[in-house]
């Protein structure tokens, strides 16, 4: 594959096109030149427009936030929108995606120090990235991001999982809006999603391969934020996720939304109320080398 921003894109907004000719998008809030960048990978089924507000604050803050768009979930690619039957694709392309929208992101903020940031499946979209290529990154962190693996979860898990996949093998795709979960989403990635809820391992790819040797020996710094009372991203499920990464690695945090004044932050709508996180991956950034610049840079020296 190959990224090329068009030359027609709009202000704040890279267009990366695919070499089957399809094309998505990165959405850009520059804070300032040689900040650190925050590239954000949805959560499945949501569109890039949920996490506007996060982007917002982090530009506030001094870093610059991105957020790229999921396949099958284009507003401006063509083809877009939901996949149809014969649009299918995988994890591995999930992963491909995310590669060009950092190369993109790279080459657009040269100087920046470059994160990744996953929501849920994005999380896992990300860490594999991660795994792939940590020397492109200065840190990952998981938000609300977990494995489905059914031993974090329950036997109830397994089965329900199990038959997201069978639905998804017969109907050539997953009708997440009728059944309440997700999107319509493709066969592939939902067949690789309820494998990983049923082995507990990334297997994916053509040929098949575990990749969970890769995230094993990454050296990166990843911080994981976990929420009370996420009911699908649960401490055990972002455990897991954490954990495949070297201990010495991780930061770990919990938040509780409702003790610290956000008690409609959940799985989703911690996005749409950033005030939650931000202070957390803010501080992270600090810690993990690259530092906030101030809002307002210092006056030169005098003379």
């Amino acid at each position: 594959m190959s990224s090329e921003p068009s030359a027609d894109q709009s202000p704040g907004v890279l267009t990366i096109r695919r070499s089957d000719g399809s094309a998505f998008r990165v959405t850009v809030r520059v804070a300032q030149p040689g900040a650190p960048a925050v590239l954000v990978v949805p959560a499945m089924g949501l569109g890039s427009r949920y996490y506007l507000r996060l982007l917002d604050a982090l530009a506030e803050a001094g870093c610059t936030g991105a957020v790229t768009e999921l396949r099958g979930h284009e507003e401006g690619g063509q083809p877009a929108g939901r996949p149809p039957r014969g649009r299918d694709f995988g994890y591995a392309e999930l992963v491909d995606d995310l590669d060009l929208a950092l190369a993109a992101l790279a080459a657009h903020l040269p100087q920046a120090p470059l994160h990744l940031l996953g929501h849920s499946l994005g999380g896992q979209v990300a860490a594999l990235l991660a795994a792939r290529a940590p020397e492109r990154l200065a840190g990952l962190v998981l938000v609300a991001a977990g494995t489905p693996y059914w031993r974090h979860w329950s036997p109830r898990m397994l089965v329900m999982t199990q038959t997201v996949g069978v639905i998804s093998r017969v109907l050539g795709h997953f009708p997440g809006e009728r059944f309440r979960f997700a999107g319509r989403e493709a066969r592939t990635q939902m067949v690789d999603w309820a494998r990983l809820a049923r082995t507990g391992r990334f297997l994916y790819g053509t040929p098949r391969r575990d990749h969970g040797a890769a995230m094993a020996s990454t050296s990166l710094p990843v911080l994981a934020v976990s929420l009370e009372g996420d009911s699908l991203a649960p401490r055990g499920s972002v455990d897991d996720l954490a954990g495949r990464f070297p201990p010495a690695c991780v930061e770990r945090v919990h938040l509780d939304p409702e003790a610290q004044g956000f008690p409609e932050a959940d799985h989703l709508r911690w996005a749409r109320q950033p005030g939650l996180v931000l202070p957390v991956l803010t501080g992270w950034l600090t810690r993990a080398g690259a530092p906030t610049p101030p809002a307002t840079p210092p006056p030169p020296p005098a003379g």
